[in-house]
């Protein structure tokens, strides 16, 4: 086989524990049809409006888990050809959530690594767009401490409408003042990129029980990109944006708060509010907490 087509190595993220290890299975070019895919450019995000959803340029569609002990592996079945995000482990070191691409949005999935049984979260659709990876320390979806729930950030019941860009003028404007700041790409330029971005970042955040199935909003809609709960389960940490957007900066500079909610969504506490950071320099950091 050409080294060329060859199949890359697959990703690893190892279970607490170290009894299991999920293998993310990529195909060495993803297809024309994915690439060709429409999308829009909007606060530095490459969006897919259709599957509401950050864009995909990588074929992910096979995940395994490999038992340490003996090195058995076994391939998880998944939905055909679906493509896969990145496998979140639970806990207890033995069921992982991931996942899967559907043709009306970004579905949820869970497996068992020791019987290889895989369900779906029913009624679930993740909002996949400002969440970004979830083994990092903010996502679109995380098991809570005690491995009893998922908290997601879920695309709301009644999404607004994108509608269609109305005819404006392009206006550029120069504050007058020096700057170190990065030149960034896919920034927002009019109205209805605002509104359009806006319309396709928002979210509810959720927690879903895994014994009865039940979901329970834990606050309104809005921009949010964290939610982390804290080590005794008690509260939780949420992060999240708000208007004013900006023109200079990508999403993540705009203007955010951070704040402590009750493990209910209950009594938030103020951490940090945060203007538009739109004149940190190259390397630097914002002002304040």
């Amino acid at each position: 086989m050409p080294v060329i087509d060859a199949p890359p190595t697959p990703a690893i993220s190892f279970a607490p524990g170290g009894r299991y290890v999920a293998l993310l299975h990529h195909e060495a070019h993803p297809p024309v049809a994915m690439l060709a895919r429409p999308y829009l450019a909007l606060a530095g995000l490459r969006v897919d409006q259709h599957l509401g959803a950050r864009r995909r340029v990588r074929r992910t569609g096979r995940l395994s888990a490999l038992r340490v002990s003996d090195g058995q592996e076994r391939f998880l079945n998944l939905p055909d050809g679906a493509q896969l995000g990145s496998p979140v482990w639970a806990p207890d070191g033995r069921r992982l959530a991931v996942t899967a691409d559907r043709a009306d949005g970004v579905g949820l999935w869970l497996a068992d690594a020791e019987t290889g049984e895989v369900t779906e979260v029913a009624g679930l659709t993740v909002c996949d767009v400002l969440g970004g990876d979830p083994s990092g320390g903010s996502g679109t979806f995380r098991w809570s401490r005690d491995g009893r729930s998922l908290l997601v950030l879920a695309v709301p019941q009644r999404r607004e409408p994108l509608g269609e860009p109305a005819p404006e003028p392009r206006i550029e404007e120069t504050s007058g003042r020096l700057s170190q700041l990065a030149t960034y790409q896919d920034l927002l330029r009019t109205s209805t990129d605002e509104d359009r971005f806006q319309a396709l970042a928002t979210s509810v955040p959720c927690r879903i029980d895994l014994v009865s199935g039940e979901r329970t909003e834990l606050g309104p809609p809005g921009l949010y990109y964290g939610l982390i709960d804290s080590p005794d389960g008690t509260h939780l940490l949420v992060q999240y944006l708000q208007r004013p957007f900006s023109f200079l900066v990508p999403w993540f500079w705009f203007a955010r708060k951070a704040e402590v909610w009750r493990a209910d969504g209950g009594a938030a506490t103020v951490v940090a509010d945060l203007p538009v950071s739109d004149a940190v320099p190259r390397q630097g950091v914002p002002t304040g907490p």
